[in-house]
């Protein structure tokens, strides 16, 4: 993000903006496809990493990018720190293989295994040092990374485990469940923490967790809600980005308690309702249906964004506390001209604001 941008979405999270910004989850699934390079290239090249993401900067001066830069393969960090093995593909996301899926083993092999070390451990350690390759070339341009991301304890677990076998690991025996979870926690809060290290511009975290979104509400704030807090808790100094994009809105409620500033949430919620659950505090980011992105024309794409605003605006009173997003990450396909088309929905809307 440039100056201008993370300026702001300062004000944004702070209710104070004049206009709405759109901000889009950029990473892996659409990037390198949206530049016609494969996955592999995208995460070993370091000229095309850098080109692309200076083409999306190029293609979109109207749109911030979340995180912005993001040094990624997939959702491989985590996990292969814990010993999961990784599959790579030219044409699709890395795959994760479970380190088992019998129920009657979990015990043996999660209480032996050790929370990792992101220096050295897994793909971090390389991931870590692309943040460092990076930095000066961004800044060079103009542009600051402005948060550094991990995924939440529960996805983390379901790719250990699978999201199956860890919901009735957490049903049938939730103190190897519990065992499990304080591990991904920790590794959660250390691997945010060795990105910090690396990277002095940051003023956010932000956690990505769909699997904790499974539980019911009464569930959530018992089962999941002491591991994700303690997560935020961690990190007093940053603003708070939590994306939980599962179709259900049992964690809404919850998150003001849990310190989270701005929330990415699924296309399948409405907005409007969205809003009242979440109380007035936490800015949402939201919601366009991804695959419109992919499917639909411009100029769906277009009337479904203004929509989404207009009823934000009635429901809310203002047009404070929102980050025009899509419901979830940039998907696989997303077209130019559909994206343009949302930017210039949010552009139209702003026009006819007032601070």
């Amino acid at each position: 993000m440039n100056s201008d941008q993370i300026k702001l979405i300062e004000e944004t999270l702070d209710h104070k903006n004049s206009k709405i910004p759109v901000a889009l989850i950029a990473d892996s699934p659409w990037i390198p496809g949206y530049c016609g390079h494969t996955f592999i290239d995208y995460y070993a090249n370091t000229k095309l990493f850098i080109e692309d993401n200076q083409k999306i900067i190029r293609d979109f001066p109207h749109a911030i990018f979340i995180p912005g830069w993001w040094v990624e393969y997939g959702m491989t960090a985590e996990p292969s720190g814990f010993g999961c093995s990784l599959c790579f593909y030219d044409d699709n996301l890395p795959h994760l293989r479970p380190l088992t899926e019998d129920l009657d083993k979990a015990r043996e092999v999660f209480g032996n295994i050790h929370t990792p070390d992101p220096k050295v451990d897994g793909v971090m350690p390389l991931l870590l040092n692309q943040q460092r390759i990076y930095q000066p070339i961004m800044e060079a341009q103009g542009e600051e990374v402005y948060m550094v991301c991990a995924r939440g304890p529960f996805t983390v677990a379901s790719h250990m485990f699978t999201v199956t076998q860890l919901l009735m690991l957490m049903m049938m025996d939730p103190d190897t469940a519990s065992v499990l979870l304080e591990k991904t926690t920790q590794m959660v809060i250390d691997w945010l923490n060795a990105q910090l290290e690396n990277v002095k511009t940051a003023k956010a975290i932000m956690v990505l967790d769909d699997v904790c979104g499974y539980f019911s509400p009464d569930d959530f704030q018992t089962l999941c809600q002491p591991y994700m807090q303690r997560v935020f808790d961690a990190f007093p100094g940053y603003r708070h980005f939590f994306h939980n994009d599962f179709t259900s809105n049992s964690c809404y409620s919850h998150l003001e308690e849990m310190g989270v500033d701005a929330f990415n949430f699924t296309h399948m919620e409405d907005i409007a309702a969205s809003r009242k659950l979440a109380g007035k505090k936490v800015v949402l980011m939201g919601n366009v249906p991804p695959m419109l992105l992919v499917n639909d024309t411009p100029e769906n794409v277009y009337k479904a964004t203004k929509e989404i605003v207009e009823k934000y605006i009635a429901e809310n009173g203002s047009h404070h506390g929102l980050l025009l997003s899509t419901g979830g990450g940039l998907p696989m396909g997303a077209k130019k001209e559909n994206i343009d088309a949302l930017i210039a929905a949010v552009d139209d809307i702003n026009k006819t604001l007032y601070p």
